[in-house]
């Protein structure tokens, strides 16, 4: 006989299958079991499909059917509260009445849901309807999967992850602009494999034209929980035109480009004149697209993740602004002297004025230092993401263009 663990820990298995159709969702996995035997099992498969517990539900039934079984004294484990709400765009009803329908006996979620229109909404309605409710389940495991959404949900932007890899002296690239190769091989696998956890990799402009990059996952392997999708490529376009000749607008995959480029500037005019995607924004400082504004114009776009590779002003801007989650930065033991500096004037006046991180780790090998960590302000537990946010934080919510809460509501 298996145990509500066993069961758990089986749907947090399953809900590793959706990050790669997550976006702006979460990803999510279901289990139903009857006297110790799953009957039932499912995932979440993206916006618009049934979520993980409804096809459970369907699965259960689909078996049920040829043994002639109901549902009734069953269980389901799911990695996240079940949803109770409509409307707001969401394309699907509420697991709740699904569950409650079906005659379900017992419901064990590992999550709350960090959304304010399910958290303990979900639980209470199945409460109210006489279904036996137990949260926490494996919690650490169940908050860390839904990452992603906690951080973006509450901010209305997609969740930034910065990489950048630089030499000993904090160099993106020498005073020549030349930086292949500062990491080895090695790297680069893991920079791809990074890659791959994201629904897209974003530069700026100064970096289309100084590496021409690819900005699609190659060197590293990927894992049958993360399939084999290539994330979009964002170009943060500045005043000037871009080079259309560039990877990231002839190689594959084709139709996997956005240009994010501020109202009335060449580059905008220039990719629509070309017919590439673009997502207009206003101005912001230097010439670049709004940060702010681009952030939450990508979440509307149903864009959950973001893994930013450079350059220098990009990067300064995002973590000056407070707009980032993660970093990973890939130091190797190289000298360069005067050359392109990885991060610029973020105006500190002092040390206690400066970026600290959260959870840092440094791992050392093949030649190269990693050192990953979060941010302390977004790296909330998801059940305390519904306290009020701090200045820094209300002001990156209120300022995201548009309403996105259909997009994060489990659509």
């Amino acid at each position: 006989m298996c145990s509500d663990v066993s069961f758990m820990e089986r749907a947090l298995a399953l809900a590793r299958h959706s990050l790669p159709f997550a976006g702006v969702n979460p990803p999510v996995g279901a289990v139903l079991a009857r006297n110790g035997i799953i009957i039932g099992q499912g995932f979440h498969h993206g916006p618009g499909t049934l979520h993980a517990e409804a096809e459970a539900l369907v699965d259960a039934r689909e078996s049920l059917e040829q043994a002639g079984g109901t549902l009734a004294g069953s269980t389901l484990y799911c990695t996240l509260e079940p949803c109770c709400h409509s409307g707001h765009g969401k394309r699907t009803p509420p697991c709740t009445e699904a569950i409650i329908a079906a005659g379900v006996s017992r419901v064990v979620f590992a999550s709350t849901d960090p959304n304010p229109l399910v958290s303990g909404k979900g639980a209470a309605r199945l409460r109210q309807a006489g279904v036996a409710v137990e949260s926490g389940l494996l919690a650490e495991q169940g908050n860390a999967l839904i990452e992603v959404f906690s951080v973006s949900i509450r901010l209305r932007r997609p969740f930034i992850h910065i990489k950048w890899a630089q030499s000993l002296d904090g160099r993106l690239a020498c005073k020549s602009g030349a930086s292949r190769w500062i990491t080895n091989s090695v790297a680069r696998a893991q920079a791809h494999e990074l890659r791959s956890r994201h629904d897209a990799v974003m530069v700026g402009a100064g970096t289309l034209r100084s590496d021409d990059p690819q900005l699609t996952v190659r060197d590293a392997p990927v894992s049958y929980e993360l399939g084999s999708r290539q994330p979009l490529r964002i170009i943060l376009a500045g005043r000037k035109p871009l080079p259309l000749g560039s990877h990231v607008f002839t190689s594959p995959p084709e139709g996997k480009t956005i240009v994010v480029a501020a109202h009335a500037t060449e580059a905008l005019a220039q990719c629509r004149s070309a017919g590439i995607r673009v997502v207009e924004v206003g101005c912001g400082r230097e010439g670049l697209p709004d940060l702010s504004e681009s952030l939450g114009a990508l979440y509307s776009e149903g864009i959950g993740s973001v893994f930013v590779e450079g350059g220098s002003l990009l990067i300064t801007g995002l973590l000056s602004r407070g707009f980032w989650d993660a970093v990973t930065v890939f130091t190797s033991p190289l000298i360069l002297g005067a050359g392109v500096e990885a991060v610029g004037d973020l105006s500190v006046e002092s040390p206690d004025l400066g970026i600290r991180f959260a959870d840092p780790q440094f791992q050392v090998s093949d030649g190269f230092v990693r050192f990953d960590a979060r941010n302390p302000r977004n790296c909330a537990e998801p059940s305390d993401l519904g306290m009020p946010a701090d200045a820094n934080e209300q002001k990156i919510v209120d300022a995201s263009p548009g309403n996105v809460e259909g997009s994060c509501s489990r659509a």
